[in-house]
């Protein structure tokens, strides 16, 4: 099968021949011969969207009101606004765990992108001003624009390449690139260029298995993020009648 999201990230819509559609156990089990539907794998999750009128809620589990017929071309959609939170907060999560491993050689030894938030698993320990530098560091790559290089280097380009894995790969290695700030494999989707992430925020950090684990978000869901916060601050200071700056003082005065 081909994989047209490694051709471009920014498919949105495709043809594909079908090859087979059997029933399965939460619905309709498709298998094309080319997609942009990226698999849920490397801690990205998998996309959604529409296949031949159907709805796509898992690649490869398509609910429907029939099967598709075998042998039938058909037009696939992805959900973009789902994508490219993602290819956002994929790339996001590689620059800042570049620039730590840069500055700290620490690995990055678990990813995960949740519904509410982006973690990161780190084997070494950390300050949060050491954090807040890293995420002013990585904020400043963004606004910068970079372009980001995904692609598959020959051999030879690989055995001269510095770049970061969790374990030993074998075969074609996708290579994913930010210049000053992260080289590393990985089979996910990202954007053209570092501005497109946005912005990098951190949220909380924790000890965790002799290391930390970070919570982030980036780009869009930092926006609204910092939205629903904004708003609940707002109705703080309305209710303590204090400003919003002032808001954590007011709350200790109650207590006290």
């Amino acid at each position: 099968m081909k994989k047209l999201f490694y051709d471009s990230a920014y498919i949105r819509t495709f043809e594909a021949k079908v090859l087979s559609c059997e029933k399965g156990k939460k619905g309709y089990e498709v298998a094309l011969d080319q997609t942009a539907f990226y698999p849920e794998g490397g801690g990205q999750p998998y996309d959604t969207g529409i296949l031949g009128g159907a709805h796509v809620t898992a690649v490869h589990d398509v609910k429907g009101d029939a099967p598709l017929a075998v042998g039938e071309t058909v037009t696939g959609e992805i959900n973009w606004d789902r994508r490219f939170q993602n290819m956002q907060g994929h790339s996001g999560e590689h620059l800042v765990s570049g620039l730590i491993h840069a500055k700290y050689g620490y690995d990055n030894v678990g990813f995960h992108m949740g519904t509410e938030e982006i973690t990161i698993d780190l084997n070494g320990l950390l300050e949060w001003e050491d954090l807040m530098e890293i995420e002013k560091k990585a904020n400043r790559i963004i606004w910068e624009d970079r372009e980001i290089y995904a692609g598959f280097p020959s051999a030879e380009e690989l055995a001269h390449m510095d770049y970061r894995s969790k374990k030993e790969l074998t075969g074609a290695i996708r290579i994913v690139s930010i210049p000053g700030g992260d080289t590393c494999a990985c089979c996910g989707t990202h954007v053209k260029t570092t501005g497109e992430i946005g912005l990098v925020k951190f949220l909380t950090m924790i000890h965790h298995k002799g290391g930390v684990r970070i919570s982030l978000l980036c780009g869009e869901a930092a926006v609204m993020d910092y939205e629903k916060k904004r708003e609940e601050l707002q109705k703080i200071s309305v209710l303590l009648s204090a400003k919003a700056g002032k808001t954590a003082d007011a709350v200790e005065k109650v207590k006290n």
